[in-house]
């Protein structure tokens, strides 16, 4: 087996280096580091993303209030250098370092907050994760009066900067979570000095429009451990120190390549040939022998563990007659998950009936969700008049191109589907920003996803079904559970918030359906400890890229072969 693979892998090999030799600077020098994604990059506009990839380049080039522990992940000062909350968890005070610059030598004021608050809060934006500012008082009364065409002041927020360096707060309600927003993107600051020249006044356009070049090198400001050097689109960003970051000495790596390449195996023969350091994943194709090799003692750069994260199907609800519970229900009932995860996966994963990973929040107790059961499932197909799938049309089913496990799985559901149910569907994959587009503009009935965790609490996963959040992307709709969250949002006691979250999960997983639990991510990186230093394998999947830097005392060791 290993000669058979060893010529097509050796070609790939040298096709992939010499592409990447060509597309790579030479001045990176000897201690820059090559950091490969394992997808493209599509904005560093902080408040439109919501891929894992451009939220972990983000927090090399901004910082919040508070920047997360290397460790723990526990929210520590970051731009503000202390705070104070009131004793009854509604009034957050930040007070702000004076040595906090942006990467142009700026001053960061707490003007640049407030600039950046209320342009998230603005509809036009369309910011993904606008709804975090509804944690603030009259954030979302602000947001719906302008989705309304009225014009309502921003004074009406609950955020008061009495001083340049001083940022008051004020929630609607206590949030244990919300110092570890502010370590998250819609809550960095954006500098309006430098912005300005990209403002938007064509007819037609919104006010708050900006040209997208505003992201782009060589007018992108930020206020992190890094500035944007380079961008070559399809193939790496390039980001040096920020020389006027407050924490400058604590930035070890002298240049940090974040790379892309067309496919999972690319990208693993660029880091077995050397060209590549890091890789922010463990190729699926490869997994199970790697993690073998891992447990024989045959190699240490392997750093895999369960996430919080998961894999799961969104149903679009909007569409006749996927609008219909019963169909969706079917749809979960008659999916053998175990032989998914066993048989094509061949890795740690583990079969998810529920949307938020079981134990993985403290107190937090999972419900049941369904379990595979035929003929069950085709009785409910009777119900909703649509016996042996008899009169439904060919759903479309959706999936990412790029790695080569989405097919197989959807391949594999899809012979479930047509074998248990008489349910046909046509599969179509999209390159990864194509199929970002027909998802968020619902051009799809049945789409792979996948949720990672922003913070660890239920909501994180639940609030993707509320009416209105822009991360719904199923349409999904229900009063009951949108006041079930609403609920929670404003219950102090944990154990009662918790039970109504509890709740709302169950009526998710068990009688709604909007979207199809499949299994809870394993994941991990891959990098040399002995090489590479500052990563560490978190249950969030976080490499924060400030702390990652080359050591020096390495000895140079060939890596394994793969069988």
């Amino acid at each position: 087996m290993r000669q058979t693979l060893l010529i097509p892998s050796l070609v790939l090999f040298i096709v992939g280096s010499i592409c990447f030799y060509i597309s790579t600077p030479h001045r990176q020098g000897a201690n820059a580091i090559n950091f490969c994604e394992a997808g493209q990059i599509h904005t560093l506009d902080p408040d439109k993303m919501t891929w894992v990839q451009d939220i972990r380049v983000a927090t090399g080039l901004w910082e919040g209030l508070a920047q997360l522990d290397p460790k723990t992940l526990q929210p520590i000062p970051g731009v503000a250098k202390s705070w104070k909350i009131s004793h009854h968890g509604l009034r957050y005070t930040f007070y702000l370092r004076r040595k906090a610059r942006w990467s142009n030598g700026q001053s960061v004021t707490t003007a640049d907050f407030l600039f950046a608050w209320k342009r998230i809060l603005q509809p036009s934006t369309a910011g993904g994760y606008v709804t975090m500012l509804f944690h603030i008082a009259g954030a979302k009364a602000y947001f719906n009066s302008l989705a309304a065409g009225r014009h309502p002041t921003f004074s009406s927020v609950g955020i008061y900067a009495p001083t340049p360096y001083k940022l008051v707060v004020t929630l609607t309600h206590p949030c244990a979570y919300f110092l570890s927003l502010m370590s998250f993107p819609p809550f960095f600051p954006l500098n309006p000095r430098t912005m300005a020249r990209f403002r938007s006044h064509t007819p037609g356009l919104a006010s708050g429009h900006y040209d997208p070049r505003w992201t782009r090198p060589p007018y992108l400001v930020s206020d992190g451990p890094y500035r944007l050097a380079a961008w070559k689109f399809h193939q790496y960003l390039e980001l040096r120190p920020n020389k006027y970051y407050w924490d400058r000495q604590a930035v070890k790596c002298p240049g940090l390549y974040v790379r892309n390449f067309p496919d999972s195996q690319s990208a693993f023969l660029a880091y077995q040939s050397g060209a590549v350091d890091v890789l922010s994943f463990v190729p699926t194709r490869f997994a199970p022998a790697l993690l073998r090799q891992q447990r024989q003692h045959l190699r240490d750069d392997v750093h895999y563990r369960q996430v919080f994260g998961s894999y799961y199907y969104n149903i679009n609800c909007r569409h006749k007659p996927l609008n219909n519970p019963l169909i969706r229900r079917a749809l979960d009932m008659a999916i053998d998950k175990r032989a998914i995860v066993k048989d094509i996966l061949r890795l740690p994963d583990r079969t998810l009936k529920v949307l938020v990973p079981p134990n993985s929040i403290d107190g937090y107790v999972s419900p049941h969700g369904l379990a595979m059961n035929i003929p069950a499932a085709r009785k409910l197909l009777i119900r909703a008049g649509y016996p042996g799938g008899r009169g439904l049309p060919v759903f479309k089913f959706l999936t990412n191109s790029g790695a080569a496990i989405n097919v197989r799985i959807a391949q594999a559901v899809a012979e479930m589907w047509r074998h248990n149910l008489g349910v046909h569907v046509s599969i179509h994959q999209e390159e990864s920003k194509i199929f970002n587009q027909d998802v968020v503009q619902g051009n799809y009935d049945i789409a792979r996803a996948g949720w990672y965790g922003d913070y660890m609490d239920p909501t994180t996963w639940l609030d993707l079904f509320r009416t209105g959040n822009p991360n719904n992307l199923t349409g999904f709709s229900n009063p009951r559970l949108d006041m079930l969250l609403h609920d929670a949002s404003r219950q102090a006691d944990v154990a009662q918030r918790f039970a109504l979250l509890h709740e709302a999960e169950k009526l998710l997983v068990t009688r709604w359906m909007p979207s199809l639990p499949l299994f809870q991510y394993s994941d991990g990186l891959m990098y040399n400890p002995r090489r590479i230093g500052g990563i560490s394998t978190n249950v969030r999947m976080i490499t924060l890229f400030k702390y990652i830097h080359r050591i020096h005392r390495a000895v140079p060791q060939a890596a394994e072969a793969v069988p």
